[in-house]
């Protein structure tokens, strides 16, 4: 039987100067006959939502992929918090290479499609979220059996023992709105958490992507025009001409486990911290209050990967399916 999923997702890959990489993880599952993709939700993050809904919109039509695509709304979990991340939504300024489209034309919400469809088979759809985690907070609060529903979610976020990568303390998904990132964590799901650790292992670089754009196909090409942008900028930040596959590393996790290797962890997000907002404080009951009093986990944190698989699998489904393409 078919692995069933809903990847939430916050696509920038058709604004310029925005983290292209989440629509790789959706042509990495999209790619793989082992699961079935029930749907796309878009939560806002790394663009505003109506520019990710619109990136996914244009991927999908170029693909010829009819998935249903539901928007979250513009703002993050909480009032308060859309304030201190009002940037999230704005930027108006970033070249859109994708057409813009209205989110308002879809009737019904991200948080709504995932209660909709995941109470109508229980236990059969899984999450793979790789954006923040806003759409998911309020789908559970939305509907108390909702939790029971969901068999497993495997998402890119935090950093168990790393520093973080948009502050010192925190990754970007869980910053981005860490009052949602903390009601999925104590939801009770089961949860599989892919963080910084593993994924600063991974890389795509120019040799990738011109491999990508020798392909004339109008979606290679607009890969390359999405894409060169961030690796410029990533490399003025001394990222030696790559960027890492965070979002791919975690869709490979779902579709391969054993990719990864996780250790149980009690995970507590910071909401309150002036300094230390969104991070995600991993107990392994080796501190000495953790020994004392062992904290039940509520993740598998993956703290290593067998990269040599990852980039085999990423390879094959998404490298080589694009340099094919409309050949």
């Amino acid at each position: 039987m078919l692995n069933k999923i809903i990847i939430d997702t916050d696509p920038a890959m058709g604004s310029v100067g925005g983290d292209p990489e989440d629509s790789f993880a959706i042509l990495l599952a999209l790619n793989s006959p082992e699961i079935e993709v029930e749907g796309i939700t878009i939560v806002q993050g790394n663009v505003p939502v109506e520019r990710g809904y619109s990136n996914a919109a244009y991927l999908l039509d170029a693909l010829g992929r009819s998935i249903p695509l539901h928007p979250g709304p513009p703002h993050t979990l909480t009032p308060a918090r859309s304030q201190q991340r009002i940037r999230l939504s704005q930027r108006e300024g970033m070249q859109q290479i994708a057409p813009l489209r209205d989110p308002a034309e879809q009737n019904v919400s991200a948080a709504e499609f995932i209660v909709e469809t995941c109470l109508a088979a229980p236990g059969e759809v899984a999450l793979v979220t790789i954006g923040p985690l806003t759409n998911v907070a309020i789908a559970l609060q939305s509907e108390p059996a909702l939790a029971a529903a969901i068999p497993h979610i495997t998402m890119m976020a935090g950093a168990a023992r790393v520093p973080g990568n948009i502050t010192p303390s925190a990754e970007f998904n869980v910053w981005a709105d860490p009052d949602a990132a903390d009601v999925v964590f104590r939801s009770g799901i089961a949860l599989r958490m892919v963080p910084l650790d593993v994924c600063h292992r991974t890389r795509m670089g120019r040799d990738e992507l011109q491999r990508v754009g020798e392909n004339p196909h109008p979606l290679c090409q607009f890969i390359q025009a999405s894409v060169k942008p961030w690796i410029d900028a990533r490399t003025r930040l001394g990222e030696h001409g790559a960027f890492h596959l965070y979002d791919s590393l975690a869709m490979a996790a779902m579709l391969e486990p054993e990719i990864v290797r996780c250790r149980s962890a009690y995970v507590a997000v910071e909401t309150e911290g002036r300094h230390t907002t969104g991070a995600t404080v991993c107990e392994f009951n080796e501190s000495i209050v953790g020994r004392m009093r062992p904290r039940e986990p509520n993740a598998e944190i993956a703290l290593e990967v067998d990269v040599e698989a990852f980039n085999a699998l990423f390879n094959d489904r998404v490298i080589e399916f694009l340099r094919r393409l409309g050949n």
